[in-house]
């Protein structure tokens, strides 16, 4: 049980230390980080879990680990969610047992099979996952575990009877094993009078405990590693019933959760709270914001009906030169090529210069967020470099032969959203750049 404490204590460590640096002030969330109410959501996951399990019963003959014959279990789980914070599963773990002490041993295997809640403490203390990346969380059940186990003699490998603990006591002279005989063999789930008949599996009650934390992979995957304690309701795991405690065990698990549902859409547990809203709210608090706010209107006016730029620079690169005395970026929605109400005005005005300037010929350069594959954003970056051109071909009359089509996919992108997460900026990397071209 020190051993799950210890772990606990790790755990709990990771955490306030990476609390301690999130900072949610003044950070725009994308629309599909943010959790609300009648937005649909993923919510079941499934999870897979290997790990070690460590015994805590009579005989043992360790206090932490055991230095032999240490077991491992696989686990299964699965889970759904429900709102941000909290999830009920059904979760399966079998595995084999051993422990020895005073010259005997006991062997056997068991499966279990629980209901839990699990909370996930990010969620509830800082309202989301801790850089977009962690999720930690608590879990607490009731369930059943089904288990077979004998105590055998060290050495000789021979079942151990009631009568070899007692030695000369009389039959019905009072024990720990009530209604057994002094021959009987200390099995359960076999017969106590034939040697290894297997008999219906015994069963207890068993209340889970667990902490563990997930790291987010992608929308589909996460890695994690939990620590639980099962404590049973009696004292027969290992068919020693001299203790005064009943018996339990740890398991530490490295899992891996495949979260069900649409691709494009994020698990509901790695959602955060409407941060938007709180800053828009304090915002519309604060006279010095409200001040800062009208003034970057009056900023974007200005830019988006004037684009000229008095600074010039010239790049070279394949011989191709590009100025800067006039730019323009067409931004997208995600995974979409059309053309927003909003940016028809920022073509409009690169139209304008275009035709008073006849001679000059545009670079169109394609960009995408860092979500899909290489080859796929490269395909999107190229649709939306043509729905720029086409715009400005079919709607202006522009002729086609002035523009080079240039496709970047995610390959630059202007915000860092995995590195900078989760103040990375999505949008900004989902654009057209348009710049005339020198030769």
């Amino acid at each position: 049980m020190k051993t799950h404490l210890f772990i606990l204590i790790l755990l709990f460590a990771g955490f306030t230390t990476t609390l301690a640096q999130i900072d949610y002030r003044g950070n725009l969330l994308e629309e599909e980080q943010i959790y609300k109410k009648g937005n649909k959501y993923n919510l079941w996951s499934v999870m897979a879990g290997f790990g070690p399990v460590i015994y805590y019963a009579d005989v043992v003959d360790y206090t932490f680990v055991p230095s032999t014959n240490l077991k491992f279990g696989p686990s299964f789980n699965v889970a759904r969610q429900f709102g941000r914070s909290v999830a009920i599963d059904v979760n399966f773990l079998m595995a084999d047992m051993y422990g020895q002490k005073y010259q005997r041993y006991f062997t056997g295997d068991f499966m279990e099979f629980t209901a839990n809640v699990t909370f996930y403490i990010n969620q509830l203390l800082v309202g989301g996952p801790l850089r977009d990346k962690w999720n930690f969380y608590a879990r607490f059940g009731f369930g059943g575990n089904f288990f077979r186990s004998a105590m055998r003699q060290l050495g000789t490998n021979e079942l151990v009877t009631v009568g070899y603990i007692y030695g000369d006591v009389p039959n019905g002279y009072p024990t720990a094993y009530t209604d057994w005989n002094m021959t009987d063999y200390l099995v359960e789930g076999y017969s106590r009078t034939e040697k290894d008949k297997e008999e219906s599996r015994k069963s207890e009650i068993i209340i889970p405990m667990a902490v563990g934390v997930k790291y987010r992979i992608n929308k589909s995957f996460d890695l994690g590693l939990e620590a639980s304690l099962r404590t049973l309701s009696a004292d027969n795991l290992d068919v020693d019933m001299t203790g005064a405690d009943t018996d339990s065990y740890v398991y530490t698990a490295f899992s891996l959760t495949y979260k069900i549902g649409k691709k494009d859409k994020r698990h509901a547990s790695w959602t955060y709270r409407d941060f938007n809203f709180d800053i828009s709210r304090d915002r519309a608090r604060d006279p010095l914001a409200q001040k800062l706010d009208s003034l970057n209107k009056l900023i974007d006016y200005l830019a988006a009906n004037d684009s000229v730029v008095n600074d010039t620079t010239v790049v070279m690169a394949d011989r191709v030169f590009k100025t800067e005395s006039f730019s323009a970026s067409v931004f997208f929605d995600f995974d979409k090529s059309t053309i927003t109400n909003y940016s028809h005005r920022t073509i409009a005005n690169l139209a304008r210069f275009m035709k008073d300037n006849p001679e000059v010929r545009m670079l169109v350069q394609g960009y995408c967020d860092d979500r899909g594959s290489y080859e796929y954003n490269e395909k999107l970056s190229i649709r939306r470099c043509n729905s720029v051109k086409d715009v400005l071909v079919k709607d202006y009359g522009i002729d086609a032969s002035r523009f080079d089509i240039s496709a970047h996919g995610k390959a630059e992108l202007l915000s860092d959203t995995r590195a900078l997460a989760p103040r990375g900026i999505h949008l900004v990397n989902r654009r057209v750049d348009v710049f005339p071209i020198i030769k």
